[in-house]
């Protein structure tokens, strides 16, 4: 997050918390409604743009994470499809492959992709700090809940540079790209125990400092820097809005 800000970003680093996590929502809510494959595909591709020109991530970026989604993708279409098979098949006596298994098992896999890319897009230009302030001082929710899902957005991107960090370090010590079903379940198999590991860590860190400091020792807590809920911020809501609204019946 901080490196995509400080390369320049995007216009959604430019937006406070609030603003995006409503327009988050109002994605979210159009993405579980539409069962037409078509919208659905336009609204990968409209999200597609703004990860890249609002987050300011990388094409490189951007295209790992859609293929690392798509291994959850792909399952997930083959067993929709087969279930809209089987429950045609079964009111006809057979078994077709017909043109709306197509499309609903199309739908729940571009529906899926959009979720996790819309979350993705967020996480990038989104300050952990200033969503705690946003989420705190504007909506009033408890700070224990709010510093909970900062935590989260902090350590997803932590985790998975060190994923990275570590598949090149095996791919290093092995001297060569992994041969056989075997060496690769190995290998991943590492990768996750790496990770795991790591996360252990920084959570006994994370939770000795937190009590150091008292945390959660008052019902109320102060912070020194403030978020600006600005115009734009507002204008992004209501646009949001209106949007979701227009869109809903289409």
């Amino acid at each position: 997050m901080k490196q995509s800000k400080e390369n320049g970003g995007g216009f959604l680093h430019r937006l406070d918390p609030l603003s995006k996590l409503v327009a988050l929502a109002c994605l979210a809510a159009l993405a579980m409604h539409w069962d037409d494959p078509k919208w659905q595909a336009v609204l990968l591709l409209t999200l597609i743009v703004v990860a890249k020109l609002g987050a300011g991530m990388s094409w490189h970026r951007l295209l790992r994470r859609i293929a690392w989604i798509l291994g959850f993708g792909l399952p997930l279409f083959a067993v929709t499809l087969v279930a809209v098979q089987l429950r045609e098949g079964t009111a006809g006596g057979h078994l077709p492959l017909s043109m709306a298994a197509l499309s609903d098992a199309a739908a729940v896999t571009l529906r899926m992709i959009s979720l996790f890319l819309s979350s993705l897009a967020y996480i990038e230009s989104t300050d952990p700090k200033d969503f705690v302030v946003m989420m705190t001082t504007r909506l009033k929710l408890p700070y224990r809940f709010v510093f909970g899902i900062s935590m989260a957005l902090t350590f997803l991107p932590l985790l998975s540079e060190e994923g990275r960090q570590a598949a090149a370090a095996r791919k290093l010590r092995l001297g060569r790209r992994p041969r056989g079903i075997q060496e690769r379940m190995e290998q991943r198999r590492g990768q996750l125990v790496t990770v795991f590991t790591g996360a252990i860590r920084r959570v006994e860190q994370t939770a000795g400092a937190m009590d150091v400091k008292g945390f959660g020792a008052y019902r109320e807590r102060t912070f020194l820097r403030d978020v600006p809920f600005e115009a734009v911020g507002v204008w992004t809501i209501l646009l949001s809005f209106v949007l979701t609204a227009g869109l809903w019946r289409v």
